[in-house]
């Protein structure tokens, strides 16, 4: 059976990027409708890990480079990725529906992906994050396959879909500490003695650890500020991923 030639002429734009953290050069083809078509079978799914692992397909399936492997992307090269090929499959121009929470006002919102902020990851980290006098960590940036061996500790059994996203927040952060220093020593525990160690100190033992993300973070900033057309009320959000390709 012969091969239609239009065959040839689908889908031969190629784009290519390079990722703010590890500065790889990433080529990709636009997403096609065949693509979206079975990402529709997460149409419905709550579960944050499917999820996550919908958008590794939709990724994956779009990119050319030779050797691509998605868990070799830190997590924010990763999102910037996902942007990419956005742009390059339906245009710069994000549209979504904003509603104020003080006055109920819609507001249609268009978005230029073009003019969100990328920061490239800091050419020096202090890894470093002393949590008191006796306990001191080294941190890392994450790598979505380390995200993914994690995902197995997620407690799914009678757990909320919100319990779950706060779970794996906390495991990611567990799983960027590559050492624990205490007067016995230095070691580097289990994922689970991990999360237990930042699960059972105090809020601000915590937070140091959530500083240390933020403070060296990079990649793409996708945040939204502007003010309610009604109550003048400021919006500072995180721009929705809902139907980012649809």
């Amino acid at each position: 059976m012969s091969v239609s030639n239009f065959r040839n002429y689908i889908n031969v734009y190629e784009f290519e990027c390079t990722l703010p953290g590890s500065k790889e050069v990433v080529k990709f083809k636009p997403i096609t409708t065949g693509q979206l078509k079975k990402l529709l079978i997460y149409e419905k799914e709550v579960s944050p890990i499917i999820q996550e692992k919908a958008l590794d397909e939709l990724i994956s399936s779009s990119v050319i480079s030779d050797n691509f492997d998605i868990k070799n992307l830190y997590l924010e090269d990763r999102f910037f990725l996902l942007i990419e090929i956005r742009k390059n499959t339906k245009g710069e121009i994000f549209e979504f529906n904003y509603k104020c929470p003080k006055c109920n006002t819609v507001t249609i919102i268009k978005m230029d992906l073009n003019t969100l902020n990328v920061t490239p990851m800091p050419d020096k980290i202090d890894s470093i994050v002393k949590l008191n006098n006796d306990i001191t960590l080294e941190l890392v940036h994450i790598k979505r396959g380390s995200q993914i061996n994690n995902e197995k500790h997620v407690n799914k059994r009678n757990a909320t879909i919100n319990q779950q996203i706060v779970d794996m927040q906390i495991l990611t952060y567990a799983s960027s500490i590559t050492k624990i220093t205490t007067p016995d020593g230095e070691e580097n525990p289990s994922i689970i003695d991990k999360k237990y160690l930042l699960e059972n100190i105090p809020t601000p033992l915590f937070d140091k650890v959530k500083h240390w993300h933020e403070s060296n973070t990079f990649g793409i900033d996708f945040t939204f500020k502007s003010q309610c057309i009604n109550c003048k009320d400021n919006i500072d959000m995180d721009i929705p991923l809902e139907n980012f390709f649809f």
